[in-house]
């Protein structure tokens, strides 16, 4: 992925400055990179992560399920996997 954006890097220095739609390319690019399923694992990841730090800090589970959105099970299983 690195050699990628470097490429695409080298690409817009390049051009920029002989292409009259350069903006329009890069937002097109920038759009076919971004992928919303990564997105919801990187979320998903970042809730259960919160989630084990509270638990570790010993915060009840109540307060773990409304501050992440994880389920009681969800929370539960998160536990179970630390010990």
């Amino acid at each position: 992925m690195t050699t990628v954006i470097e490429n695409i890097n080298s690409y817009f220095l390049d051009m920029y400055g002989r292409y009259e739609n350069i903006d329009e390319e890069v937002r097109n690019m920038v759009k076919s990179f971004y992928d919303p399923k990564v997105e919801e694992r990187g979320i998903e990841k970042g809730k259960i992560e919160v989630a084990r730090n509270l638990l570790k800090m010993g915060m009840d589970l109540l307060a773990i399920m409304q501050a992440t959105g994880l389920t009681k099970e969800e929370i539960e299983k998160i536990k179970e996997n630390m010990n």
